[in-house]
C-alpha cells in the first residue's frame, strides 16, 4: 500500500489515539433484590463494621455476599495477593452479582493488578464502588475495560459505622447507583457544596467538558508508566489525598507534569487533601502554593476543594462519567446518567 506523507501522518496520529476514546460501558442500576459482593482487595477489614454495612444493604433491599475468608489477614494485607485476586476475579465475573463493593482501601490492590484476566472481566460489567486505594482498581477498569465505575466512600467507613453515614454521602451515593430508577431526578446532576467544607476555589478559569478520570493522587501518581497509567488528554482528572506533606504532593504533581499528565487534560477537580498542611515548619511551601505553581497558570478551568476524598462529606463521582467543570463559579456538574437507564438485573 502507498501512502503520501500526509496520509502516513494521518495514520500514525490515529493509531496514537488512546483506545478508550469509545464511549465507556455503563453498568446496570442497582434495584432491590440484586446482589451486591463484599471484597477486600487491599487492606484488612474491620468485620463488626462490615457485617454491620452488610445488614443495612440488606434493609434497602439488597442480598449481601459476604466471602468466608473475608476477614482473613497478612500483615497490612487482606491476605496474600494470590486469595485476594482470586475473590476479586470471583466477585468480577460472576453473572449472579451485581456490584463489587471493597470493603477499604489501605495498600495492595495494584499489587493483585496483573494476576487478574481483563479479558474475561470485560465481559462482566457491574458496578464497582470504592475510594483512596481502590483507585488502582478504578485506573485499571478504566485501561483494561473501559467501564464506568464509582468513587466513592467504602462500606467499612460511614454505612458501617455506629452512627451509619451523613445525609449528603448517603444521598449522593444512592443517586448515583440507583439514578436509572423512575423515582430519581433526572440529569444533569450538579453537586452541591457543604457549608462546613466553605466555598470551591477558582485555581484557574474557563468552562469545559470531559469524561472523570483519576483519584487518589499517591495512587495515581504510582501507576504512570505501567499499563494501567491513566489518560487525561481531554478527561476530567479529578485529585485527593491524606496524610502527605507540601513537599510531598509536589513531588507527585511534578511526576504528573513531566509524564505529559497535567498537559492537556480537559479541566483538573482538586478533592479533600486531609491533613496535607505544612507541620510547623516556616521553611515549607503551603498546600495553596504548591496548587498555585502547577495551575495558576493552566490553560483549562482548575477547581478546588471539592468534597471527595478521605473526608466524611464524599461524594460519590463516577469515573468515565462525563462532567462539566465551570472554573469560575466552581459549578460540577454530571451531565449524564452513569448507570444503564432501562431496566436493571433485578431479579425476583
Amino acid at each position: 500500500m502507498n501512502l503520501s506523507h500526509a496520509g502516513l501522518l494521518a495514520v500514525i496520529a490515529m493509531s496514537a489515539l488512546p483506545a478508550a476514546a469509545a464511549p465507556p460501558t455503563k453498568p446496570a442500576a442497582l434495584r432491590p433484590g440484586d446482589t451486591i459482593m463484599f471484597v477486600a482487595p487491599a487492606g484488612e477489614l474491620v468485620e463488626p463494621r462490615m457485617l454491620r454495612a452488610a445488614e443495612r444493604l440488606r434493609e434497602r433491599g439488597y442480598k449481601v455476599r459476604v466471602p468466608d475468608d473475608l476477614f482473613r489477614q497478612r500483615g497490612y494485607l487482606a491476605g496474600t495477593d494470590q486469595q485476594r485476586a482470586a475473590e476479586l476475579m470471583q466477585a468480577l465475573t460472576d453473572p449472579e452479582v451485581d456490584a463489587v463493593f471493597p470493603g477499604t482501601g489501605g495498600y495492595g490492590t495494584m499489587r493483585i493488578l496483573n494476576l487478574l484476566d481483563w479479558e474475561k472481566i470485560r465481559a462482566h460489567p457491574k458496578i464497582v464502588i470504592g475510594f483512596s486505594d481502590i483507585t488502582a482498581l478504578h485506573l485499571a477498569l478504566a485501561a483494561k475495560c473501559n467501564w464506568v465505575s464509582f468513587h466513592s466512600p467504602n462500606p467499612q467507613w460511614g454505612l458501617g459505622t455506629k452512627e451509619g453515614w451523613n445525609k449528603f454521602s448517603e444521598d449522593c451515593f444512592w443517586h448515583m447507583l440507583e439514578g436509572g430508577s423512575p423515582q430519581q431526578t433526572s440529569p444533569p446532576y450538579e453537586y452541591a457544596q457543604p457549608e462546613s467544607l466553605g466555598p470551591r476555589e477558582c485555581l484557574s478559569p474557563g468552562t469545559a467538558e470531559g469524561r472523570l478520570i483519576g483519584g487518589n493522587l499517591t495512587v495515581l501518581a504510582a501507576l504512570v508508566g505501567t499499563p494501567y497509567e491513566p489518560v487525561t488528554r481531554g478527561r476530567v482528572l479529578f485529585l485527593e489525598d491524606i496524610n502527605e506533606a507540601p513537599y510531598r504532593v509536589d513531588r507527585m504533581l511534578c511526576q504528573l507534569k513531566l509524564a505529559g499528565l497535567l498537559d492537556r487534560p480537559a479541566a483538573v477537580l482538586l478533592g479533600q487533601f486531609k491533613d496535607c498542611d505544612a507541620k510547623d515548619d516556616d521553611s515549607s511551601l503551603s498546600l495553596p502554593q504548591v496548587f498555585q505553581d502547577y495551575f495558576a497558570d493552566a490553560p483549562y478551568p482548575v477547581v478546588a476543594n471539592f468534597p471527595a476524598g478521605h473526608v466524611a462529606l464524599n461524594a460519590t463521582l463516577p469515573v468515565g462519567g462525563r462532567f462539566s467543570i465551570d472554573g469560575d463559579s466552581g459549578q460540577v456538574t454530571l451531565l449524564g446518567r452513569p448507570t444503564e437507564e432501562g431496566p436493571a438485573s433485578h431479579k425476583p
